[in-house]
């Protein structure tokens, strides 16, 4: 199972909102997992769900300052890496940590404890069945959130931009002409489309009209630019706020496929030799067969082969009540690489934005 920012899950009758996830691989077995960042609906209390669909092992946790392991036995340990983050969340990819998971003699309860470069930070929660988490809606709308932990505890694993508006509100009493273009840029999340139209380095080509009344725009990027070079431009324009990022390595230089929260677009030599862009939003992508505007047969492939590895999954519970041709998909899944070269680089570049996590620390994974 597999759930996007924005969505709100029933678990165990409380309604959550899901604000952030990262996915974790264990060193030891190379399996990955996924963690949930949650806010309730009522209370606005934070919580974490950990995701094993390879070991079917779900769980509900909670940031507590300190944990006592009284009635507790270790029942793993190793090494966590991060593979991906999205959302609010306070790790980037590359970030590991070593970690333990302690479980009662019911094996109903667990703590958790991870040591981080900046410290050691725990959960307490417990194991749920997975038909207990119940997908309810998307919900677009962001929503910043001053978190605690049901302990009271600070929010470690992910740093609420919230906190930080609320700072800066106080201080511009005081400094207002300082404070009003600090809060702009912590409220900046230009889109690949509006950045693309604003550059004035690109020139509009075309519309392509998909189903559901969706449509992709492509653009011209100026003479003598690479598709190196228009990636980082983009990446750059949208600091760094990139879901997925990947060059095709089959092809190199000639293709790069992004995916943003909302967007999806492709970076590409076309057919007649020119660097194109096509940019749509995720429902496009999800509900529509077109090709890829002028692409190579190479370029056309690597666009169906990134999105239905890296998109379809999520997109098919945002979008559940819509058809996709993907449904079908029969060609080869691309293994993302967290190592990618654009994909390091967008990470450079959300660490050096004032969105960039204030530590070097993670949080608490419900254990592996």
């Amino acid at each position: 199972m597999e759930y996007s920012i924005g969505d709100v899950l029933r678990i165990n009758g409380s309604e959550f909102n899901v604000i952030g996830k990262i996915t974790y691989r264990n060193t030891v077995d190379g399996k990955c997992w996924d963690e949930y960042r949650l806010i309730s609906v009522v209370g606005k209390s934070e919580a974490w769900l950990s995701v094993d669909d390879v070991y079917k092992e779900y769980s509900l946790s909670y940031v507590v300052m300190s944990a006592n392991l009284n009635g507790f036995h270790e029942v793993d340990r190793g090494v966590e890496v991060v593979v991906s983050a999205r959302g609010n969340v306070d790790v980037d990819g590359g970030d590991t940590a070593t970690f333990s998971e302690f479980e009662d003699q019911a094996e109903e309860r667990i703590i958790s404890q991870e040591i981080w470069d900046d410290g050691a930070e725990y959960s307490e929660g417990f194991y749920i069945d997975p038909q207990d988490i119940v997908f309810v809606k998307n919900d677009p709308k962001v929503t910043f959130f001053s978190g605690r932990s049901s302990s009271g505890g600070a929010v470690t694993k992910g740093k609420a931009i919230g906190t930080v508006i609320m700072v800066l509100l106080i201080i511009g009493v005081f400094s207002l002409p300082i404070a009003v273009p600090v809060i702009s840029s912590l409220m900046y999340n230009k889109s690949i489309s509006s950045y693309l139209n604003e550059s004035g380095k690109y020139t509009y080509s075309t519309s392509i009209t998909g189903k559901e009344s969706q449509k992709a725009d492509v653009y011209e990027a100026m003479a003598g630019e690479s598709v190196d070079s228009v990636t980082r431009d983009i990446i750059d324009g949208i600091k760094g706020k990139t879901d997925y990022v990947q060059e095709d390595s089959e092809d190199v230089g000639a293709s790069v496929a992004i995916l943003t929260a909302d967007e999806y677009c492709m970076i590409y030599l076309s057919s007649d030799g020119k660097v194109l862009v096509q940019v749509s939003n995720r429902k496009y992508a999800y509900t529509s067969d077109n090709d890829l505007y002028h692409g190579t047969s190479r370029s056309r492939r690597y666009y169906r082969r990134f999105y239905y590895s890296n998109g379809y999954n999520s997109d098919s519970s945002r979008y559940s009540g819509y058809s996709s041709p993907y449904s079908s998909f029969s060609d080869s899944t691309i293994s993302y690489n967290s190592g990618d070269t654009y994909n390091s680089y967008s990470s450079s570049i959300r660490q050096s934005s004032i969105f960039s996590r204030s530590s070097s620390g993670g949080g608490i994974s419900s254990g592996k």
